[in-house]
């Protein structure tokens, strides 16, 4: 039995492909503790989840985004994490803002790379020479710091035809859930989003589209999560009384079936400026809802889309086409979809790439 850090800048509640990881790793018989940021200081501090102990660290209100308050938080974070990290076998960095680790630590290490991290910072102004500067900087970085780690997983192909542009080699563990019960379908039409709102203009998008539905045939709004722009989403739908909607703020991976059965659709389309979208974002959101029988829209001419629609788990729609948004959401009402590959392939991947390290 080996004892494993498993290290994530958010605060884990939730965090699906860091839970599921680990607790694969802990039916392997290993001993998991999870290092969180609860960056809100607002979680349960010391917490256990399907025999995964979790940690999360308070150092001190931090906001996400690309500031420098995030920087020296994030800094703060993996100083307090550092503490403890001589108690453990093995170290499991989750994105590139916790591989900074790596250095103190004479174990094993693996890189789970869910997403371009130097990507973010560019999100509020995308064409800021500042902020263009910071992203290559962190993007440098992280190619340095990857070559500590003895493993390297990504979230979706895409990721790692990236890497191996940058001649590091890696494995894919798709981030797919398991296969759950198929939901009755709501009585009222109901689109859904699920997870972190870091942007509006996604969803300045939707509501242009649901406005263009006939009010007999449009569907209600249902948004949960939290993030950034949660209350710009939230005052822009006050604007539309029109769209009726519901928003709830931040919940836990438990309440998704409850939170499926009031969707019959999810809406999972982001700004393409982000470069992680075409270069491969594979949204969870996606195969959570087709793990429960509900389809999706999200962002066509991208990987994302290619493989929404080559495994019919609902349909892509270009960026900025309102009109195309509005005509998908009327063609997926009343369709369920099945998640035909689902947890049981990425886990077989990820304990095969496990047994390299002989731990």
């Amino acid at each position: 039995m080996a004892r494993i850090a498993s290290v994530v800048s958010n605060g884990c509640n939730p965090d699906p492909r860091v839970l599921r990881e680990a607790g694969w790793l802990v039916d392997l018989g290993h001993d998991v503790t999870i290092h969180a940021f609860d960056r809100q200081e607002q979680y349960v501090e010391i917490d256990e989840s399907n025999g995964v102990k979790i940690i999360r660290h308070r150092v001190g209100k931090t906001p996400y985004g690309g500031t420098i308050s995030t920087y020296l938080g994030l800094r703060r974070f993996r100083k307090s994490v550092a503490k403890s990290l001589n108690e453990y076998d093995l170290l499991h960095c989750h994105d590139a803002d916790t591989l900074a680790l790596a250095k103190s630590v004479s174990c094993p290490i693996i890189f789970d790379m869910h997403d371009l991290h130097h990507t973010w910072v560019l999100m509020p102004a995308p064409n800021s020479w500042i902020r263009k500067f910071v992203s290559n900087r962190m993007k440098s970085k992280m190619l340095k710091n990857v070559k500590k780690a003895d493993l390297v997983i990504t979230s979706s192909t895409g990721f790692s035809d990236w890497l191996l542009n940058h001649n590091i080699q890696s494995t894919v563990v798709e981030n797919r859930p398991k296969n759950q019960s198929q939901l009755p379908l709501p009585e009222q039409p109901t689109i859904g989003y699920f997870g972190m709102i870091r942007e509006i203009k996604s969803f300045k998008l939707l509501a242009n589209a649901l406005l263009q539905i006939p009010e007999s045939k449009r569907p209600r709004l249902f948004i949960a999560g939290e993030g950034t722009c949660a209350n710009e989403v939230e005052e822009l739908f006050t604007q539309y009384p029109e769209i009726i909607t519901e928003i709830k703020g931040p919940f836990i991976h438990s309440e998704y079936p409850q939170m499926m059965k009031k969707i019959s659709m999810m809406f999972a389309m982001y700004r393409p400026d982000r470069g992680n979208i075409r270069d491969g974002a594979l949204p969870s959101k996606m195969f959570e809802a087709a793990a429960h029988g509900r389809p999706s829209i999200v962002n066509g001419n991208t990987p994302m889309g290619t493989l929404c629609e080559s495994e019919n788990l609902g349909l892509a729609v270009d960026w900025n086409d309102a009109q195309g948004l509005a005509k998908a959401i009327i063609e997926l009402e009343g369709q369920t979809t099945h998640l035909e590959i689902d947890e049981s392939r990425e886990r077989e991947r990820f304990i095969d790439m496990l047994n390299h390290l002989k731990i």
